[in-house]
């Protein structure tokens, strides 16, 4: 059997242990078939700790602190990632209380993958906590595990719970850079075209990007962007690579409605390279990206910015149709 249990979808930041859904790893095994119509021990304690989780996910969402701190034993503790402990029923009421008094409070979803009745009235549960704050924020998850102890009434309160690893997918994490999907274009004062598509790749974790600059002579230059999550960083990062030989990577920091880009590289010429760059939205359809600080082999350059407007679709395009055929000559 397997029980779980999905609620909203989530919000927020690692919160301090979440009570699970839960899910028995395996099909208990049963001694003896039960009666018709009557469940046996392991369903009825599946069934009973999965309404417990139930009840856990809708005190959450209406931000009922008392409530969540009633499903635990008086004595019950919570453990963050970050060791902190919460020990008793009013510790645990007062961090819930803390945490629905600040801003962005997530909403939580459970996903259970496992519960092991190791002895009589005492299960060990794991899963993953799941917390979102809006459709274009990353949903985050942490994974748990708790202990819960059943009561004589047939209830179960718990023991003690801990926030594990955050195992929030790479492609959650691009969320808000979803806005640069799309195709753009800039043109200089100086007679420099830059023109760019991204888009993400197959995998749903990076955003793939081609930008081919052309100078009033004619010169192409062709730059690659890879955007995706950086385990070493645990910041989004990017890395660029054109068609000269040089590269670059930076990481990228939110900052107000934008990003904040600490970029540094190479030339093909061995010239080392860095710049503070901004990217924001003025609207829907134009990207402001700024640079400064911006260096060259040691020599300091000016200031820029410029503004890219994306570029409609055409409207007599096919997008269907192949590449039309030359007409034969005779």
């Amino acid at each position: 059997m397997k029980l779980r249990t999905y609620l909203r979808r989530p919000l927020l930041a690692a919160l301090f242990a979440a009570l699970p859904a839960l899910a028995p790893a395996q099909e208990p095994a049963t001694p003896a078939t039960p009666p018709a119509g009557e469940a046996s021990t392991e369903d009825a304690d599946v069934e009973s700790l999965g309404k417990a989780a139930a009840r856990f996910v809708a005190a959450f969402n209406a931000k009922d602190a008392a409530t969540i701190a009633g499903l635990f034993l008086p004595e019950g503790e919570m453990i963050g990632r970050d060791g902190e402990t919460y020990q008793g029923r009013e510790a645990i009421e007062a961090r819930y209380k803390e945490i629905f008094e600040g801003e962005d409070v997530p909403q939580v979803a459970l996903e259970a993958s496992s519960v092991h009745l190791v002895a009589p009235g005492v299960a060990i549960e794991e899963g993953v906590v799941h917390f979102t704050v809006s459709d274009s924020e990353p949903v985050k998850s942490i994974s748990y595990t708790a202990t819960q102890v059943k009561q004589a009434d047939g209830s179960w309160l718990i023991a003690s719970t801990r926030d594990q690893l955050e195992v929030t997918p790479p492609s959650e994490h691009l969320k808000p850079l979803g806005g640069l999907v799309g195709e753009w274009t800039y043109e200089g004062d100086d007679g420099v075209r830059t023109e760019f598509a991204m888009d993400l790749d197959d995998s749903g974790n990076f955003l793939l990007g081609d930008a081919v600059a052309t100078d009033e002579d004619g010169d192409i230059q062709t730059t690659s962007v890879r955007i995706g999550w950086n385990p070493a960083t645990s910041s989004l990062f990017w890395w660029t690579f054109d068609s000269d030989g040089g590269n670059a990577t930076g990481q990228w920091t939110r900052s107000g409605d934008g990003w904040l880009i600490r970029t540094s590289g190479i030339t093909a010429d061995a010239e080392t390279n860095a710049a503070t760059q901004k990217l924001s939205f003025d609207g829907e359809d134009t990207i402001v990206w700024s640079s400064t600080d911006r260096v060259l082999d040691g020599e300091h350059l000016p200031d820029i910015e410029v503004r890219f407007v994306r570029r409609a679709p055409d409207p007599d395009a096919d997008p269907l149709a192949g590449t039309p055929e030359e007409p034969e000559t005779k």
